[in-house]
């Protein structure tokens, strides 16, 4: 059961395994599919992982803080639970996810004291519970983001990075939003699910993306790496052309790496320099987005588009709505990812420790 706080009506529950943080969840994402995607999907990953050892003992990498609001019924004795945030640490290949931080409720209902009541709550479990080094980065709403940095400043000594690490609005296509299908490809041209005959230059695209990123690199092993999975999932789409010397070039890739029930999540979109401005992103979002919608059977497909990033005019002339200035419906709202330095007093701890565990205090993990 969940823990009582000290504060009324105000809960909070601690999860250290996928199935006991899906077991208590679930539906509440599952309410909420587009807004949850993140949060959701990992943990329906980690849970497939879990199953697969036959174990649900922790492995000490997820974790999930839930923060309730429990009412009770006026019609019976019976308690309401309402899951206001949940508050997440996933692991992966390269140093671990940054915190996602959920909440059931719209921007426009979250007010001051709302969000930093119940923030301050999860902080507090955040600080006792994980060491601290391993926020290197927030994910969330707005709001809630801006009362997490304050908050987690102060209890763990870490100063927030003085710029945002990534700035963006939500966005989600349907079938009803879905705009006609670009003109035919050229005939030298095609779209297609990547193979392993194409494992060097998508990894070259994975790198190129990561380049564009100063907060998230990726070495070429790391890049080599992310791009096998993506393959072997069967995740990652290409467009090919020909360049300038007739040969055969992956140009643009567009990768879905999260799904649940009724959401896929467009997680990567990324053309090379030298094929900008040709319409092949375009072309490969509009397919990949159709194959989401009409194959794999899903209601939504959803995405994260920097503010003034020109990805943004791709994705509205696909059909993602609430974007290049059309009306916003709730769902597209802002999200903002904030860093955290490493403060001072775990600076002088790393140095005095081993390479292996400065490297675990200062890493910064990909995503």
């Amino acid at each position: 059961m969940p823990s009582l706080s000290t504060r009324p009506n105000i809960t909070f529950s601690v999860h250290s395994s996928p199935t006991d943080f899906l077991s208590v969840a679930f539906e509440h994402l599952s309410r909420r599919e587009e807004r949850s995607n993140i949060i959701l999907a990992l943990a329906l990953e980690a849970q497939e992982k879990e199953q697969q050892t036959g174990s649900e003992a922790s492995t000490g990498n997820n974790f999930w803080i839930c923060i309730w609001t429990t009412r009770a019924s006026p019609q019976s004795r019976a308690t309401n639970w309402s899951l206001d945030f949940v508050f997440a640490l996933n692991d992966n290949h390269f140093g671990g996810y940054p915190l996602f931080i959920w909440s059931g409720h719209p921007s426009c209902d979250l007010t001051p004291a709302f969000i930093e009541q119940r923030v301050r709550l999860a902080v507090v479990q955040l600080y006792k519970s994980i060491p601290s080094q391993r926020i290197f980065s927030a994910f969330g709403l707005v709001p809630v983001v801006c009362a997490f940095r304050s908050a987690w400043t102060h209890i763990s000594g870490h100063n927030p990075e003085p710029a945002p690490f990534y700035s963006v609005k939500l966005s989600y296509c349907t079938n009803n939003t879905l705009k006609t299908a670009p003109s035919s490809l050229p005939c030298s041209d095609s779209v297609k699910l990547a193979e392993m005959e194409d494992l060097d230059q998508v990894a070259t695209l994975c790198n190129g993306l990561a380049r564009d990123s100063i907060y998230f690199t990726l070495q070429d092993d790391r890049s080599n790496t992310e791009a096998l999975k993506l393959i072997r999932d069967r995740r990652i789409w290409v467009y090919r052309t020909r360049d300038t010397s007739g040969r055969v070039r992956i140009a643009s890739m567009v990768c879905s790496s999260r799904s649940s029930q009724s959401v896929a999540a467009i997680t990567k979109i990324y053309t090379a320099a030298e094929f900008r401005g040709r319409q092949f992103a375009k072309r490969l979002m509009h397919w990949v987005t159709q194959h989401l919608l009409q194959n794999e059977g899903k209601d939504t497909v959803v995405l994260y588009v920097s503010h003034g990033d020109p990805v943004e005019r791709v994705c509205h002339q696909v059909g993602y709505t609430g974007l290049c200035g059309a009306p916003r419906p709730e769902l597209v709202e802002d999200w903002l990812e904030i860093g955290f330095q490493v403060s001072p007093q775990a600076r002088l701890s790393s140095l005095l420790q081993s390479n292996e565990q400065t490297s675990q205090n200062t890493i910064r993990g990909h995503w």
